[in-house]
């Protein structure tokens, strides 16, 4: 799972400190994911090298969360 730093900054920083301590998560933060107009416009992270994007960082955490049980039922 990716962040980026600047989106960190404009919200998404709450869902992340929800996730950081959580073993089954790797998590990197990424000084720029090139998502630049996503970025601009709403919360997101890269999960599995998909984009999951939200208004607010309790819908970003929901959404991470379903796009995880997603990829464990497809793995």
């Amino acid at each position: 799972m990716e962040f980026c730093i600047s989106n960190l900054s404009f919200g998404s920083a709450d869902a992340y400190d929800e996730l950081i301590g959580r073993e089954d998560i790797i998590i990197e933060e990424a000084g720029c994911t090139s998502n630049c107009e996503t970025c601009d416009s709403c919360l997101f992270a890269i999960v599995n090298s998909e984009v999951v994007t939200a208004e607010t960082a309790e819908e970003l955490l929901h959404e991470i969360e379903e796009k995880m049980k997603e990829n464990i039922l497809v793995g």
